[in-house]
């Protein structure tokens, strides 16, 4: 029988920054699980939101890529100095992984 399993997201850091008309919206989330079985474990997420000029969004999420807050944050910090876009985090996060 499966367990009943809740869970918590928060965003702990957001950023927001702007180039060439392109607005660029990064987060990183904190999903924590419960189940009524075991005890309660943080996975780390990021999210990045690109809007055009012409207002056209685009995003994408990288979700519960790490266990470990330092490790999170150093990704987290490496696209937003980037500039990473949507397309970009699927490439970074897999060369960060290696």
């Amino acid at each position: 029988m499966r367990s009943k399993e809740r869970t918590k997201d928060t965003v702990i850091r957001r950023d927001e920054r702007s180039d060439g008309g392109y607005a660029y919206r990064y987060e990183l989330i904190s999903r924590e699980s419960e189940s009524v079985a075991s005890f309660g474990i943080a996975l780390y997420s990021v999210r990045v939101e690109l809007t055009s000029p012409s207002g056209e969004v685009t995003s994408a999420e990288a979700n519960d890529v790490f266990a470990d807050a330092g490790r999170a944050i150093l990704f987290y910090e490496k696209l937003v100095r980037n500039l990473a876009t949507p397309v970009d985090l699927a490439y970074v996060a897999e060369d960060e992984l290696k």
